[in-house]
């Protein structure tokens, strides 16, 4: 017999419409592409934006649109509390994972704490323009990327999959939303892997989230763009105030964790030998 692991009040995902593998595959690959464009083709600002977001936003609309807003803003509370504490609770790991694989690489390349300091290229912009895009990372860059990575990337493949699976197609899902992410290998090389790390988690944290709320994204497009205003936040002020920006909403996410995942989250009991079943009577399965 299966025994349940989680609460009777976590939401579970709903399937809504099916999507057709193509369009899914065909969605992957208009996001990948558009992404990847900006490496090949000299993009300004607002036209780096349109390519980048306008033109996956719009083909994922159409394939899958309706059914992703459907969805976006319900169980706003249960979103809130299990996306700040899973990205406070996975943030905490990658921290350690990140810790060890440093000192993995170390071994192997003396130059990684070199690597590792070379700045962010994403920030690396004058601290007026900063204060705008403090207000795109909440305002554009968090719902979206919710919507195409969260939404369509990993919603996508659950509906696919029927709901199967959910966990190993979370990391998959978070994977791909790393890899879109190229340039932190162009700028650190090997140590690239701690970025990665992170995005991964984070990625994971998000997708959870996406799937215990019921399909939530607003929550979510909040937590992600907070997060990388903190960022901005560090070149429109001071480095100083940025780290502690970032840092107050990991420790907010932290204690989200201590408080709401073991309420989400029930292990299960000891195993016990099933009780024998009378002549006749169907075997429940309890998942």
């Amino acid at each position: 017999m299966k025994k349940k692991i989680f609460a009777e009040n976590v939401p579970m995902f709903s399937l809504g419409k099916p999507l057709p593998k193509v369009l899914y595959v065909i969605g992957v690959a208009v996001i990948f592409l558009t992404v990847y464009s900006q490496y090949f083709i000299r993009l300004g600002p607002i036209t780096g934006y349109l390519v980048v977001y306008g033109i996956p936003v719009t083909v994922v609309s159409l394939f899958f649109g309706r059914e992703l807003l459907s969805r976006a803003a319900k169980n706003n509370k249960t979103a809130a509390q299990l996306g700040l504490g899973l990205f406070g609770a996975l943030t905490a790991v990658s921290v350690l994972i990140i810790a060890v694989a440093v000192v993995i690489l170390s071994q192997f390349n003396p130059d990684i704490q070199t690597l590792l300091s070379k700045p962010n290229p994403v920030l690396d912009v004058p601290p007026n323009e900063a204060w705008v895009l403090i207000a795109v990372s909440i305002l554009v860059v968090g719902p979206v990327e919710e919507f195409l990575f969260r939404g369509f990337m990993y919603g996508g493949l659950l509906n696919i999959s029927k709901g199967k699976y959910w966990f190993p197609l979370a990391i998959g899902s978070s994977l791909m939303f790393s890899a879109v992410h190229a340039y932190y290998a162009v700028t650190y090389g090997v140590a690239s892997v701690v970025p990665f790390i992170d995005l991964t988690a984070f990625g994971i944290a998000m997708c959870i989230a996406y799937y215990w709320s019921g399909g939530n994204l607003l929550m979510l497009a909040l937590i992600h763009g907070a997060y990388d205003a903190t960022g901005f936040l560090g070149v429109a002020t001071t480095t100083n105030i940025g780290v502690a920006a970032r840092f107050a909403l990991i420790l907010i996410g932290i204690i989200c964790a201590l408080i709401y995942l073991p309420r989400k989250i029930r292990l299960p009991p000891t195993e016990a030998p099933d009780a024998p079943v009378e002549s006749g009577e169907p075997i429940s399965t309890i998942k």
